[in-house]
């Protein structure tokens, strides 16, 4: 009730209305009141009186199943008390009347004898068994479960498994069903029974025959259940896993089963041989699974503490393992009933085993074995397929690791690697050894790798690795007797071996890359490591002699080849495929090439790296001009058919992507394979003089992309290094076209290697290995941020360094803010990034997204937009035959500037006019050798078109380097013919005035108005 306080006259007392209204009040919750306890009374009373009925009902249950009982009883009594041969009516009428009366300890003699008779009938007749209906069978195995849960030491138990092993066990339905009721439980309780009390103190005796006899009738069941009934995957996981005990518990109960038997256990499972069973073929299968299974199991019960304990289970499960695993066994696919059944069965056991070597348990066994010295190589050798999956734990372990080596080392002939087979003992501790250092090397950053804490015999173990991945190439494809090519049973031989040794050779190629990229980024062997290995491993490239022709399905005979060209088109068709994924394909195609060939092939795509640099840029050139050949087989033109492109040349990006931009119609992307005829326009609006005959092209496309790379442009931006990666901001610079521009961009650097031109410029090594990386997601290493940005780099070392509490009061977490253009936002480096605070623990994971997002995520779109428009000119797959520090040398030469006397070693120079002057000519190259590296690379220029010589020196300049000596003027500028490579310089009077005009036409910046 409230009251208005504005009428408040300081008066407390209530007035005769307000006294009213408080009683009417007062009486309403008093009602209320006393209705709730007469509700609460009725439900009471309700409660009360159900109870009294179930209680009456119950007794009267109890009263009747008690008289019925022991009416039942005393018939029993009666047949039994006649002493004679019972018939089998009778002993029907006995299992009857037992299954309803059977009272623990009461009637134990008269279900035990029962049971005997049960048994004895259905030996003298098997027809017997069909007489006993399911439910009573139920009846009775539920008689068998209360019996051996009251069991003691002195329990008599044969009879009552014979009958289960009878009557219930051979149907899989009644066998789940008495599972549900315990009998697990009560086996176990039996076998504790006869144990007795265990003293963890005393050394047990072995166990006696009768300890014995009950195992053996629990294991017996339990593991060659499947391979005699059926089974059903849903509801055998409900027997075993509702239960009151997992699997591993059901299996084997370490706190009722002495230490003494641990030793017995894993060699009585060890010694088992499912070859030996007397199994049905189709059962094998379930029975190995199930085998397999119970010696799994006893993995969560191994003490690791226990050296000798672990030894001896991981010793016991390579031996058996490697007895029960089915060899050559050909099974028929059964789609019956029963047949699906047992591929249910087959499937869950699988499973099981897959999920304990996967469980944390075995992972932690494992991680403590291998931390024991000395190790068993040859138990390693025989888990080596589960051992793969934990080489993040195992690969930590020194004694691990070098146990591997020292085993693949000293059975090694005199240092070299020599096995017989791929899945011999020294193939797979390779196998292993390879993937360790892997993760080892992986798992260190480039700024804190120390070989010797790598492996302590890191140099000699890498240097072994290069020479093996030699020798398992050639091992791969041996020599054949008599012929170049494989044929007939030949060439299934040459199959079998390739695929025999595939996973070794693969293991290896897999850590030398990882090392080899390692190695690039900090330099740590000498130059030319990876060539020093004495071996010739491209011999088919050169080889003339011919290829055998071959006839086509449409009937078309195959065009005469050699072994050179069938080398290169068979790499650039492996390199094509690969973009494609039609590996296999390809591979089917190379079993009919020559043995030089296919090694040829096999290391050019894993190893190129052991292959000399110049060799792969020969190789590379080759590629070229079968793509070049190619063209021009599909798109004949002439000379004067070239595409035209006339450009301003204060405007050459401009005018070039107007032509050359891509498009929806109209795209021009294909006349970059053929060559380009440019005009340029000076600044007056006249076209300059001069026919481009391949040199104003250069000129134009080196205009180009120094205009493309220039930062205040906005395409690119620089590092603190000055090295160039895309720009982040260049959709707010360019707008919706930004990366059109890129594609652009991509598609003349495609066409600047296409006709082995080269560039001056600097690109960052994470921005050009993303480029040409087959990879798109591939992590970018944390050592890129140190030429990104020295100060975060530094940031991000010192945060893996630091202590949890420390972490802790940065408050990090997994996001970062940008600031694009004013634009300032928070970016999650993973979903919902903000909301997981950096820890310990995933300190790692934070580095490792923080540098992929500023390094890769930042610039993705671009350098997909790129790496398209180089592959619309060139097959950028090509380019995985060389790292990054050699894919820039590819597109910007050596940074090293010539000399004077490499530069005339592939020059000739001539007189117009008169004989030659041979003191002229060495005041020339005097000059030459006296000019400033920026002036050598002016003149270069000025002369072929390029600043940098190719990659393989002068000699590859064609047409070849001429210098044409005219008459004497010494107001004449020298001129350059860049299409011909050739100089014109006048005969000038004097050292200095040579000197003079040269320096002042090279650096002149006119053009081709000196042409």
């Amino acid at each position: 009730m409230s009251f208005n306080l504005a009428f408040f006259n300081g008066d407390v007392r209530r007035d005769r209305k307000q006294e009213a209204m408080l009683k009417s009040m007062n009486e309403r919750d008093n009602f209320l009141i006393r209705l709730q306890e007469m509700e609460r009374k009725r439900e009471i009373d309700e409660t009360q009186e159900k109870a009294s009925r179930k209680i009456q009902k119950s007794w009267k249950s109890y009263r009747t199943r008690k008289t019925t009982r022991h009416v039942f009883r005393e018939h029993f009594d009666r047949l039994v008390e006649q002493n004679r041969e019972r018939n089998l009516l009778e002993v029907d009428e006995l299992s009857k009347l037992v299954a309803n009366f059977y009272e623990c300890h009461k009637d134990d003699d008269r279900l035990v004898m029962t049971l005997v008779e049960l048994v004895k009938a259905r030996t003298a007749n098997k027809e017997f068994e069909k007489q006993i209906p399911n439910a009573r069978r139920l009846l009775l195995g539920r008689c068998c479960v209360k019996f051996l849960m009251k069991a003691t030491e002195n329990t008599i138990f044969f009879h009552v498994f014979r009958f289960l092993e009878d009557y219930v066990i051979s149907d899989c339905l009644l066998f789940e069903s008495v599972s549900e009721m315990g009998l697990f439980d009560a086996e176990f309780h039996l076998f504790e029974a006869l144990l007795g009390k265990r003293d963890e103190t005393i050394q047990k005796a072995a166990l006696s025959p009768r300890h014995l006899q009950l195992l053996s009738r629990i294991f017996d069941v339990f593991v060659f259940f499947f391979a005699t009934v059926l089974y059903r995957t849903v509801r055998f996981r409900t027997v075993l896993f509702r239960s009151k005990f997992n699997i591993a518990t059901v299996l084997f109960r370490a706190s009722f089963i002495p230490s003494t038997l641990d030793d017995a256990f894993l060699e009585g499972l060890k010694s088992c041989d499912i070859h030996k069973w007397n199994v049905p073929p189709e059962l094998l299968p379930v029975a190995s699974s199930r085998i397999r299974a119970i010696f799994l199991s006893q993995i969560e019960h191994i003490d690791r503490t226990q050296e000798t304990s672990l030894r001896n289970f991981f010793d016991s499960l390579a031996t058996f393992l490697d007895t029960n695993t089915l060899r050559n066994t050909s099974i028929k696919d059964d789609f019956s009933r029963v047949g699906r059944i047992r591929s249910a069965a087959l499937s869950f056991l699988d499973e099981h085993c897959q999920n304990m070597l996967n469980s944390d348990a075995f992972r932690r066994a494992a991680c403590t074995y291998s931390f024991l010295s000395p190790i068993n190589v040859h138990t390693v050798i025989a888990l080596r397929e589960h051992f793969l999956q934990l080489l993040d734990t195992l690969s930590a372990s020194n004694f691990f690791v070098e146990a591997l080596y020292n085993f693949i080392t000293s059975n090694s002939v005199r240092g070299e690697f020599e096995v017989s087979n791929g899945d011999s003992p020294v193939a797979s501790a390779l196998i292993l050894f390879s993937h360790c250092l892997k993760k080892r090397i992986s798992s260190v950053a480039d700024s804190d790798f120390v070989p010797a804490d790598v492996f302590v015999d890191f140099d000699r173990a890498v240097v072994f690795l290069r020479d093996v991945s030699i020798k398992l190439v050639n091992l791969m494809f041996p020599n054949l007797r008599g012929n170049i090519y494989p044929v007939g049973n030949q060439r299934q031989a040459a199959i079998q071996t390739e695929i025999e040794w595939r996973e070794v050779a693969e293991s290896v190629f897999s850590i030398l890359a990882v090392v080899y990229q390692k190695d690039i980024r900090i330099k740590y062997f000498p130059e030319g490591f990876w060539t020093d290995h004495g071996r010739e491993v491209l011999s088919g490239l050169g080889d003339q002699r011919k290829m055998p022709r071959r006839r086509f399905n449409n009937g078309r005979m195959q065009m005469e080849r050699t072994v050179d060209s069938e080398f290169v088109e068979r790499l650039a068709a492996i390199y094509e495929s690969d973009d494609s994924g039609s590996e296999d394909d390809d591979r089917d195609q190379d079993r009919d090439l020559p043995v030089s060939l296919r090694r040829a092939i096999c290391v050019m795509k894993q190893i190129p790296f052991i292959v000399p640099f110049m060799d792969r840029v020969q190789l590379f050139n080759r590629l070229l001009r079968r793509e070049r050949d190619k063209h021009y087989e599909y798109h004949p033109m002439g000379v004067m058919d070239r595409s035209q492109l006339t450009v301003r040349r204060e405007h050459v990006y401009v005018d070039a992507f107007d032509q050359f931009s891509p498009r929806h119609q109209g795209d021009r992307v294909n006349e970059l394979k053929a060559p380009v005829r440019v005009r340029m326009v000076n600044w007056t609006g006249m076209t300059e003089s001069g026919v481009d005959g391949g040199g104003i092209f250069r000129e134009f496309l080196s205009e180009l992309l120094k205009t493309a790379f220039d930062v205040d442009k906005g395409f690119f931006t620089s590092t603190e290094s000055r090295l160039l990666y895309p720009n982040p901001m260049a959709r707010h610079l360019l707008g919706a076209e930004d990366l059109q521009h890129f594609q652009f961009i991509g598609r003349m650097l495609g066409k600047l290697i296409y006709e082995r031109q080269l560039q001056e410029v600097r690109f960052a090594e994470f921005f050009i290995a993303q480029i040409f990386e087959s990879d798109k997601n591939k992590d970018v290493d944390l050592q890129h941020m140190k030429s990104f940005d020295p100060l975060i780099f530094k940031n991000l070392k010192n945060l893996l360094k630091l202590e949890e509490n420390e972490l802790e009061d940065l408050q990090l977490d997994f996001s970062v803010v940008t600031d694009d253009m004013g634009l300032v936002r928070t970016v999650n480096l993973k979903p919902n990034g903000s909301k997981y605070r950096v820890n310990v623990d995933n300190v790692h994971e934070y580095v490792r997204l923080y540098v992929n997002h500023h390094l890769r995520l930042r610039i993705a779109k671009m350098v997909e937009a790129i790496r398209r428009g180089i592959s619309e000119v060139i097959s950028i797959e090509w380019m995985r035959m060389f790292a990054p520090h050699e894919l820039q040398i590819l597109i910007a030469g050596n940074e090293n500037v010539f000399t004077a006397r490499e530069m005339r070693k592939y020059c000739e120079m001539r007189f117009s006019q008169g004989a030659p002057d041979h003191d002229f000519m060495e005041i020339f190259w005097d000059v030459v050798d006296k000019l400033s590296p920026t002036d050598k690379r002016a003149l270069l220029r000025f002369v072929t078109g390029c600043s940098r010589p190719p990659i393989d020196g002068f000699k590859s300049i064609y047409p070849a380097l001429g210098i044409v000596v005219s008459m004497s003027s010494d107001d004449t500028l020298p001129t350059s013919a860049t299409c011909m490579n050739m100089l014109t310089i006048p005969r000038y009077s004097t050292r200095a005035k040579l000197e003079e005009k040269l320096r002042y036409a090279i650096n002149s910046g006119a053009g081709f108005e000196l042409t």
